[in-house]
């Protein structure tokens, strides 16, 4: 007794440690190829509260845990660089389980591109959504820190509907952007929109995960 006795025990409900997932990988420049050591953010998207913060180490790996149950924008940013931003989805996943993404970051410089993922609308409308303010907001400051920036954003759309509606569309989404920004003290000159509606997919538009892809709003550094 009191050797290699194993005991164990129910946790009452209110001291359970919340049910995580893990997500790791690495940061790299898009270009070179080489891991950029950058800091990396998940914000609550329905509070637009900043759960935690953490640094890559200097190769650019990271590891970072995330409570189920919350919708969660996470970022990653270094200066000199377009942000990068995900969308992970777990109000209703309860079990742990882990993702393993590596990030390139596009260095600022004319043609860089990126998906803006945190930027969301209703179906077939074009006002943006609370929980859009996350990303708008990341837009906003990455504005500010570079006076001489210029870019567009682009708006696109699936293949559902019918061409000239989705061009609409798209344009009216790109241009829900562009007033935010401006909003925020984003001098207009800076600013371009621009609605493609289906024409550029970045997927296969005959499945559901293909045209959730192709709707999309993205920013071109000009």
């Amino acid at each position: 007794r009191g050797g290699l006795d194993l005991y164990t025990f129910e946790l009452r409900e209110d001291i359970k440690p919340v049910p995580t997932r893990w997500v790791k990988g690495k940061v790299y420049d898009a270009k070179t190829g080489a891991g950029l050591p950058s800091g990396l953010e998940l914000t609550d998207l329905r509070l637009n509260r900043v759960n935690s913060k953490v640094q890559t180490d200097e190769e650019g790996n990271y590891l970072i845990t995330i409570p189920t149950g919350i919708d969660f924008a996470f970022n990653v940013n270094r200066k000199g660089y377009l942000f990068h931003s995900e969308t992970f989805r777990l109000t209703n996943v309860s079990h742990d389980s882990a993702f393993i993404i590596d990030i390139p970051l596009q260095p600022l410089e004319s043609n860089a591109n990126i998906v803006l993922k945190n930027i969301f609308f209703e179906t077939n409308r074009f006002d943006l959504k609370p929980e859009s303010t996350v990303e708008l907001d990341k837009l906003v400051a990455l504005l500010q820190e570079n006076p001489d920036l210029r870019v567009q954003i682009s708006g696109h759309t699936d293949n559902s509907g019918n061409p000239a509606s989705n061009k609409t569309l798209s344009e009216n989404r790109a241009k829900a952007v562009v007033d935010y920004l401006i909003s925020k003290g984003i001098a207009a000159a800076r600013l371009e929109a621009k609605g493609y509606g289906d024409t550029l997919p970045v997927a296969d538009n005959n499945t559901e995960e293909g045209k959730a892809q192709n709707r999309r709003t993205e920013m071109t550094v000009l």
